[in-house]
């Protein structure tokens, strides 16, 4: 069978208050998202007035347009939105290619249930060898007071409407691990998406 010509792996590592490593998950990402085609879509569409409706990380649907489709390539703390780059979730349903956002995004924060977002870090394209990569790593703390359950992860980009506005992350690719890893107190998970292309 032949390998795809574009794909994602994901890598998850929990560590605890002593950063022992207590789990590590690696598998082949298996959802690119609807938003994934619209962000290609803008970037190759000649037309600067189309727009299309996204809907963001906090459920709320806007107008995305070809003039701000620049946008949608910041991954790295490249606007206001904390959820632009890596996101995680407590769902556990298997997400479907329509889905604009997890199923159940924990917030930025130290609140009962929250992990701190931190920031992430985007390798340049590596282009010497085949397959050709770039890497997108986020560690997430839990400084909730309690352990704090993930079950899905997945890739966010910022977005801006046609006022110029950041308007927050919309999703690219959408991922529920084999099973949902367990943030202790004071440990944390560290997720990396790696993209490839083959020739």
């Amino acid at each position: 069978m032949p390998k795809p010509l574009l794909s994602a792996r994901y890598r998850v590592v929990v560590r605890d208050v002593q950063g022992r490593i207590k789990r590590i998950e690696e598998a082949p990402s298996k959802s690119f998202i609807l938003n994934f085609l619209y962000m290609w879509w803008l970037g190759l569409n000649l037309n600067s007035t189309d727009t299309i409706s996204v809907v963001n990380s906090s459920g709320q649907q806007t107008a995305i347009q070809l003039a701000q489709s620049m946008q949608w390539y910041q991954f790295a703390d490249g606007g206001a939105s904390p959820y632009s780059g890596i996101q995680v979730g407590s769902g556990t349903s298997s997400p479907s290619a329509s889905s604009p956002y997890l199923e159940s995004l924990i917030l930025n924060g130290t609140g009962s249930g929250q992990l701190v977002y931190g920031s992430n870090t985007v390798t340049s394209p590596s282009l010497s060898s085949n397959p050709g990569t770039i890497t997108v790593t986020n560690t997430f703390t839990n400084n909730s007071g309690g352990s704090v359950t993930v079950g899905e992860i997945g890739l966010a980009t910022n977005t801006m409407n046609p006022g110029a506005s950041v308007y927050g992350a919309a999703l690219l690719i959408h991922d529920v691990l084999s099973s949902a890893a367990s943030v202790p107190n004071g440990g944390s998970i560290t997720v990396t998406y790696t993209m490839q292309v083959n020739t």
